[in-house]
């Protein structure tokens, strides 16, 4: 039987987000033949052959532009131009709603099947804030988000990152097409074996001190300047490891001046990432996700660092009331603090649940065994076996 050809769509570059190339290496895994469009940075070859997978670099610009309508067509015309070049594609899997719209009409034009895959709450998850005075820029972003969010609809099949997520979904789209959860889980190949004192000394951090741990953006609401006032408390063998960039770069590089209990590397490939958590002894995450405005987006989401936590079994510090704060407490594989608790009663409460080794590896061995990729392949199979039922027959 010929293999199933399907296109992975994607306004990221091919190297930029762990779950887009988890996902599509798992697709090969399963038989099918996958070609992966998606952003071209300086220097990337525009045609390339990895893992198994067709690369093509095609984006010059991304698909989710919101105000600058002649980028948004050019990367429109870039992706359907190099699409039209291939033979017909048998399915379409579009990640987030930017890649929707092209996906739905090409399925149509290719009469193929399509997934939407929301790796967030799309119809609540733009920040305000960080269009600054330009409201109007601001507005059109929203509403171009849901419009293009309608699109989930009309989908012969459905992912999302959580099952709080997938369930609201459902509900407010009235989705009857097959649908699963994929978590943001650790790939089989990026679990870490090698002893954490080995890591330690390979990445020159010191068996005298206690690391935590924060990877991500850095921005404004992920509660950056509430763990670094959190270290700051802490006695003086704490260290606080922060990986990333974003908006409040500045900030952080002059934390990491004026204090020697701060750290700062900045933005770090994926696979070295996971090795400086690993090293860690617990990772700390303190959004400012709350309150009567909050994007129902940091409600229904599940982060990365969560899982990069997990799967280092160091214990994941933060915030009750969120779809994450649930896992943790389900699989006692760390701590959710009611908000509104004050910082220092929060802070003494980690060192001192740290010092005493108070969380059990048989917790973290039981969540590594529920979130194992192995669970998420079995998932995709399964949903990807049901849009083609048919044709597999």
């Amino acid at each position: 039987m010929k293999k199933l050809r399907v296109a992975v769509l994607s306004d990221h570059p091919s190297n930029k987000d762990p779950r887009i190339w988890r996902m599509t290496k798992t697709l090969v895994e399963l038989g099918y033949e996958v070609t992966l469009f998606c952003q071209k940075e300086k220097g990337d070859r525009e045609y390339d052959y990895e893992d198994n997978i067709h690369i093509r670099r095609v984006l010059d610009y991304k698909l989710g532009t919101s105000v600058l309508i002649d980028k948004y067509l050019i990367a429109h015309f870039q992706l359907r131009d190099a699409l039209l070049k291939e033979e017909r594609f048998d399915i379409f899997h579009c990640h987030d709603p930017e890649t929707w719209p092209i996906g739905y009409l090409m399925a149509r034009e290719q009469k193929a099947k399509w997934i939407a895959d929301s790796h967030e709450y799309f119809p609540d998850y733009i920040e305000k804030r960080n269009y600054g005075d330009d409201i109007n820029k601001y507005h059109t972003a929203v509403q171009l988000g849901k419009n293009r969010g309608n699109y989930i609809r009309f989908a012969d099949g459905v992912i999302a990152v959580s099952e709080e997520m997938l369930h609201v979904l459902s509900n407010e789209y009235s989705l009857t097409c097959p649908r699963t959860v994929i978590f943001n889980t650790r790939y089989s190949s990026h679990i870490m074996t090698k002893s954490k004192q080995k890591t330690r000394q390979e990445l020159g951090l010191s068996e005298e001190f206690k690391y935590f741990v924060f990877a991500g953006n850095i921005m404004p609401d992920r509660g950056i300047d509430t763990i670094i006032e959190m270290i700051k408390m802490m006695p003086d063998h704490f260290r606080l490891i922060i990986i990333g960039d974003g908006l409040l770069d500045d900030y952080v590089k002059e934390e990491h001046k004026q204090s020697h209990k701060i750290i700062y590397l900045g933005r770090l490939e994926y696979i070295n990432l996971i090795k400086y958590v690993y090293a860690c002894d617990g990772y700390l995450y303190f959004p400012h996700h709350y309150g009567e405005n909050v994007l129902r987006n940091y409600k229904y989401a599940i982060p990365n660092k969560l899982f990069d936590a997990i799967f280092s079994d160091i214990p994941f510090f933060t915030y009750d009331g969120f779809a994450f704060s649930e896992i943790v407490k389900k699989f006692c594989v760390g701590v959710a603090y009611p908000i509104g608790k004050d910082i220092a009663s929060i802070t003494e409460d980690i060192v001192n649940k740290l010092n005493n080794n108070a969380f059990a590896k048989e917790s973290f061995e039981q969540a590594k065994i529920y979130y194992s990729w192995e669970n998420q392949k079995y998932k995709l199979d399964s949903l990807y076996k049901d849009i083609f039922r048919e044709e597999l027959k």
